[in-house]
């Protein structure tokens, strides 16, 4: 979810703080500082924890093993901070509360205080309650191209973004732009947050309005318990780019996918504008604020309630549910092939319905393939003319001498995929010759009757 701190888009561990955790490690700490730490955070979890209750039970949990001598061991910073987030967690499995020790980190308020509710800024801009990013922390984020690690155009003409974080800085706003603006002439869109521990809501508002209409949206309801507030978060009548609220619209999810992650994938899937492909997201619902605890230590604390203005649903410990449910290494599969079918569904021009059923067709064939016989496969192999099919670790491959090879996806015992679009079929290969029948991109059919073994050269 979207944090008050721009140190805080990260699941558990914040990881944006790396660099300043890697020169703490191993520094000495003495039983004070272990003392004022836990009573600041415990007075800090009473005040602010998004349920009062929860938040006292939590506090008590620090006390006690406080008290008992539980940190006592612990003498290095480090150390304390790994065990403190362990007890933070072990009330109900807040994912977005932990303690790390970063002395080095921009200024924070000091706890305990209130937290005020997060409210919606411009793109671009940044919220006066956030300090600004150190220029370490602007040249780790840019080399991470501020979390946008892959966009491509796939078959059918189906476009691909593969996001690792959200970032609400300028800088990623104009790079996220640039990755739009590369994909805005595909006809649907698969975005991948399998890899996604979180970020900034405002930037997954930003994204999630470019394919909303021209009306804004009741997306997120934020319920602050300790200030007595509540916000709704809308969508964005108008973005900088093109809006494409028509474009079918697939989000890969996983259980790394987390916190604004989460809701990404929840809001466009409760306005009905995207299809989730994947397995149940992490259930880290709640927006997290970084508080200063003293001596170095910053904790992450959970302060609002996230959920559907809707219904009053929350993904909080329960995840956010796909609507396809599948392995995680197979979700990018399964979704290419579900839009590239939606897309022949909607086409009515035939030779654009025939290539994309072709395409979908093959896109399914590769995310579950057909078991062909090892037998049958030895029995295909041969010259066919001036065409070569060999048997390799994968299965079969086809060749056109003196091209490359190209690998063969099954469809039954005898049809494969060649090229995506293009047919093959092998017949004959238990009563006689064997004989090839080709269908190419084009429609057009060649034939021909295997006249001999796989010449050495192609094997």
């Amino acid at each position: 979810m979207p944090t008050a701190h721009p140190l805080a888009p990260r699941l558990g561990a914040v990881l944006l703080l790396l660099p300043a955790l890697a020169a703490a490690q191993g520094t000495p700490i003495d039983a004070a500082t272990r003392r004022e730490v836990v009573d600041t955070l415990a007075a800090q979890l009473e005040r602010t924890y998004v349920a009062a209750d929860t938040g006292r039970l939590i506090a008590r949990r620090l006390r006690e093993r406080l008290a008992a001598g539980g940190y006592h061991p612990l003498t290095t910073a480090d150390g304390f901070a790994d065990a403190v987030t362990t007890d933070l967690r072990s009330i109900n499995g807040d994912l977005h509360l932990s303690l790390v020790y970063a002395p080095d980190a921009p200024a924070l308020p000091a706890g305990p205080h209130a937290l005020p509710t997060p409210r919606p800024t411009p793109p671009g801009t940044h919220s006066p309650d956030e300090p600004e990013p150190t220029a370490a922390m602007l040249a780790g984020w840019r080399a991470q191209n501020f979390g946008l690690a892959r966009a491509a155009i796939l078959e059918g003409n189906v476009g691909y973004l593969e996001v690792h974080g959200f970032f609400s800085v300028p800088e990623a706003y104009a790079t996220a732009e640039a990755a739009l603006a590369f994909l805005e002439r595909t006809d649907a869109m698969i975005f991948d947050l399998t890899q996604m521990p979180g970020g900034s809501g405002d930037m997954s508002n930003w994204l999630i309005s470019h394919f909303t209409g021209p009306d804004s949206l009741p997306g997120l309801a934020i319920v602050n318990r300790s200030a007595g507030d509540s916000i709704v978060r809308w969508t964005l009548a108008k973005v900088g780019g093109k809006k494409r609220p028509d474009v079918p619209v697939y989000v890969l999810v996983s259980r790394g996918t987390a916190s604004a992650g989460e809701d990404f994938a929840f809001v466009l899937q409760n306005l009905g504008r995207a299809t989730l492909v994947g397995e149940r997201t992490a259930g880290a619902g709640h927006n997290n604020a970084m508080v200063s605890v003293g001596y170095g230590f910053v904790a992450s604390v959970s302060y609002t309630r996230v959920l559907d203005p809707r219904t009053g649903r929350e993904w909080e410990r329960v995840g956010v549910r796909p609507d396809v449910a599948t392995a995680p290494e197979r979700a990018l599969e399964t979704a290419h092939a579900l839009a590239v079918r939606e897309l022949a569904a909607r086409t009515a021009d035939p030779q654009r319905k025939r290539v994309l059923e072709l395409t979908a067709q093959t896109l399914a064939a590769r995310a579950n393939p057909h078991r062909v016989p090892a037998k049958l496969l030895a029995r295909y192999a041969g010259t066919y003319g001036e065409r070569v099919v060999s048997v390799g670790e994968g299965g079969l491959t086809f060749r056109r001498i003196p091209y490359p090879p190209q690998p063969l996806v099954p469809l039954d015992d005898s049809t494969f995929a060649l090229a995506t679009v293009e047919r093959l079929t092998l017949l004959g290969a238990t009563a006689g010759r064997p004989r090839l029948r080709l269908v190419r991109s084009r429609g057009d059919t060649v034939q021909a009757e295997r006249t001999g073994p796989v010449p050495p050269a192609a094997r």
